[in-house]
């Protein structure tokens, strides 16, 4: 069967849908991926790591083959794929077996969600008829879910990554409580505490874990990444490949080659890719009123409750700070932003925001893509020409 990861599956409005069972006489709901921006400005929702996997590996995992991505930047409808499920969906056993038991000509429902299309096999054939799930569900449905769901998959990825492996030894010096841990190979770790009573922790291929610093489970570090002398870790943290941290952070996904390496707090949070927080740079995370937090929402451009008590910093990729910046309860930060600034910001900061010293200064794309090409360059990548054109397509 030749799969596909939809972003949004626009692809249904080639069809008519018959909703015969009862409860499924509503209008369908289609994923947006909106409901994830500013993370999927830049990247397919198949490209988020939730866990240790990012989406699409944890769907090629469950279909134990390679699966087809399509981006909302190339929405298109193929006789190649047979079945197309939605991206923000998180596979488990059970809706695999659905939809593994889906006829072509029927589509899988979670209530009004749309969550896949069996093509029919005729090409003149328009009409779907729509199955409903039963069993559990989990899905991106928007931004906050990134961490909250974080712990739980960051586990499951655990167990399948490291069946039928072995750890290498954790040397002498470090303190291991629980045996939880999977150590990669090339990693060098020294006077650490890896505290798996709570979660697993996985250290990846490359990874340095500087002396003194004490980490809580769960726990991804991955490769190349380093955490530095010192550093506090709480539990449902996920580091991307060649990040760095330093200071205190809990319930946080860091993207890739992103750098968090001085003191300062950072939680409940989800930061993109090429990312740096300077010295100093932290996020509240609780409100003093202890009310609920509410987030800017791309699609109704309008401010969202998320109904919990603990939601921190939402940074798009390419986003910078100064030294010793402060973010509010629930901020949102676009795609590269460059803030420098020792006051509060505000709570929703657009695309290509720059701020300096209590004022906001005129973008300059192109000086912004010069540095950014710098800082590519100190990875050893390049920042490639549709990177380029997507940034500066995406200002304001």
């Amino acid at each position: 069967m030749n799969i596909g990861l939809y972003d949004w599956l626009t692809i249904a409005a080639h069809f008519e849908f018959e909703q015969q069972e009862q409860g499924l006489n509503q209008e369908l709901a289609i994923f947006n991926p909106l409901d994830l921006y500013p993370f999927t400005q830049t990247k397919a929702v198949s490209a988020l790591r939730v866990g240790i996997s990012t989406m699409l590996q944890k769907w090629e995992f469950a279909w134990q083959q390679e699966i087809t991505c399509f981006s909302s930047f190339e929405m298109q409808h193929t006789q190649l794929i047979t079945l197309a499920i939605s991206a923000h969906i998180i596979p488990n056993p059970s809706l695999l077996m659905q939809l593994k038991a889906l006829a072509p000509g029927q589509a899988l429902l979670a209530g009004r969600d749309l969550i896949a299309i069996h093509f029919p096999e005729d090409d003149t054939v328009n009409t779907i008829t729509c199955m409903p799930y039963t069993g559990e569900l989990e899905r991106l449905k928007h931004i906050e879910d990134i961490f909250m769901i974080n712990a739980e998959e960051l586990k499951r990825d655990y167990l399948r990554l490291t069946s039928g492996r072995r750890s290498a030894s954790l040397p002498a010096g470090n303190t291991a409580l629980g045996d939880d841990y999977f150590i990669a190979g090339d990693v060098q770790i020294d006077c650490t505490v890896l505290n798996t009573r709570n979660g697993p922790i996985y250290i990846d291929e490359g990874a340095q874990i500087m002396e003194g610093s004490l980490l809580r489970g769960p726990l991804y570090i991955g490769k190349n990444a380093v955490v530095k002398m010192g550093t506090q870790v709480y539990g449902n943290v996920s580091i991307g490949e060649g990040a760095v941290i330093g200071g205190e952070l809990g319930q946080v996904v860091l993207g890739d080659y992103a750098a968090k390496g001085h003191y300062g707090y950072l939680g409940c949070s989800v930061i993109g890719d090429f990312c740096n927080l300077g010295a100093g740079t932290s996020n509240s995370n609780l409100k003093n009123n202890l009310t609920t937090v509410s987030l800017f929402d791309y699609t109704t451009n309008a401010y969202r409750d998320t109904g919990l008590l603990k939601c921190g910093l939402f940074m798009g990729d390419y986003s910078r700070t100064g030294i010793n910046s402060a973010f509010n309860t629930g901020t949102v930060v676009g795609v590269g932003c460059m803030l420098a600034d020792v006051i509060y910001y505000p709570k929703y900061l657009p695309n290509m925001t720059w701020l300096y010293n209590g004022k906001q200064e005129n973008y300059q794309i192109d000086k912004f893509v010069s540095n950014l090409e710098v800082v590519f360059l100190t990875k050893n990548k390049s920042l490639s020409e549709k990177t380029k054109e997507l940034l500066k397509s995406l200002k304001k």
